[in-house]
């Protein structure tokens, strides 16, 4: 059963999450969009990168504190490393701060995949389910059993600081996935950064959205409301590549969420302001999802309206095949991203400096590439349902 939010439900929920910030000075930007209070407009620097066709071999994205992204590619253990941590009989504990997806479950499975080739023991495995209080507990878990490395995404870089501090003030390695808290810095409290290329990946959500488009029209966006450094990223390079390359089409509309299950709602009330509007930049999956039945309620079709979004679930390639909403998905590589953390972690438990900010960079799938995107995703052929229904349409 479809649950439709009240009118002044979705209204106050946009207004919340849209916050005042300075307008941008681009034709195809709407000058009284109300951008969130994190947001920083594209630098001349970002919009030359924006420019740039062909990004796959090319980080267009910066750590924090200004690190240079370095490929993931790139680092590799020789035969003497991997049997110096071998012989380390080292232990680690993997602190998620949510599970459930695709995107944390490939996550998982490539670090742990890792660890087992290289002999060291997983010995806590931690899910804080979206609250940065849940986060803060693991970790005062994790901290009593004292792992050599410690692998894990902060929910909120300020409020779980301390408990991060803590651990690497015993003795513990620390790896982060996507971003690092305040008052911690790398080489010397954490061994490095792991992520995609979040810039590249929001411009990649833009081409993705222009195409569906038809390389015109008016579209909107749904943004992750959160202070999080990778999804801001990712909104900030999707609207510069807008400025850049796609004059023709127009962002009138951007509202925020605050949590992946409120994508419906918010997209109602988007739809409800703005119901011409030909297309959505729509965050990650599960919200996207929630835009796509949002979509079907306003009477929308596939043909009619387009949602593009990050991260390669089986929920949004399932839609894709069989020619719904989904239209294009800029998408991570997780697995790969596991491993590199893994990787990065073993390094700095036999005492060897990695780059502070390590980058895997991102993939740009539609209906045309579909099958063989799934393949590198999930190192596996597409499953037949979906190769059937690529074939329907």
């Amino acid at each position: 059963m479809i649950r439709t939010p009240s009118r002044g439900l979705a209204a106050a929920l946009l207004a919340a999450t849209c916050l005042a910030a300075p307008a941008l000075a681009a034709d195809n930007i709407a000058a009284d969009i109300k951008q969130p209070l994190w947001y920083q407009a594209p630098s001349a620097k970002t919009l030359e990168l924006a420019k740039i066709d062909d990004l796959s071999n090319t980080v267009v994205s910066d750590g924090q504190r200004g690190e240079k992204g370095v490929l993931a590619s790139t680092l590799h253990l020789t035969d003497d490393q991997i049997a110096k941590v071998k012989a380390g009989n080292f232990t680690v504990a993997i602190s998620l701060g949510w599970l459930g997806d695709d995107w944390a479950s490939e996550q998982t499975k490539g670090l742990k995949e890792t660890f087992a080739k290289l002999g060291i023991k997983v010995v806590a495995e931690t899910n804080a389910n979206w609250d940065d209080a849940k986060q803060i507990s693991d970790l005062d878990a994790i901290a009593v059993l004292k792992p050599s490395l410690l692998v894990s995404i902060p929910l909120n870089g300020q409020t779980t600081a301390a408990a991060y501090k803590k651990i690497a003030d015993a003795g513990t390695k620390v790896v982060f996935i996507d971003q690092a808290v305040d008052g911690m810095n790398p080489g010397k409290d954490y061994a490095s950064i792991i992520s995609s290329d979040n810039l590249a990946l929001g411009m990649y959500v833009a081409d993705l959205l222009a195409k569906a488009v038809g390389g015109k029209g008016d579209v909107g966006a749904m943004y992750f409301a959160n202070d999080f450094y990778v999804t801001n990223l990712r909104y900030e390079g999707f609207v510069a590549r807008l400025m850049a390359k796609y004059p023709d089409v127009h962002l009138v509309v951007a509202a925020g969420h605050d949590d992946p299950n409120k994508g419906q709602e918010v997209a109602q009330a988007v739809l409800a302001r703005y119901p011409k509007i030909k297309g959505l930049y729509g965050s990650w999956s599960i919200p996207a999802m929630g835009a796509a039945t949002a979509a079907e309620v306003a009477g929308k079709t596939p043909a009619d309206f387009k949602i593009v979004c990050e991260n390669f679930d089986q929920i949004v390639a399932a839609d894709m095949a069989k020619g719904g909403f989904i239209a294009g998905i800029s998408s991570q590589r997780p697995y790969q991203q596991g491993a590199a953390e893994a990787t990065v972690g073993a390094m700095a438990l036999i005492g060897e400096t990695a780059p502070p900010y390590v980058v895997v960079p991102p993939l740009a799938v539609d209906r045309a590439n579909l099958p063989e995107a799934y393949q590198i995703i999930y190192r596996t052929p597409l499953p037949a349902a979906m190769v059937a229904d690529l074939k329907k349409s």
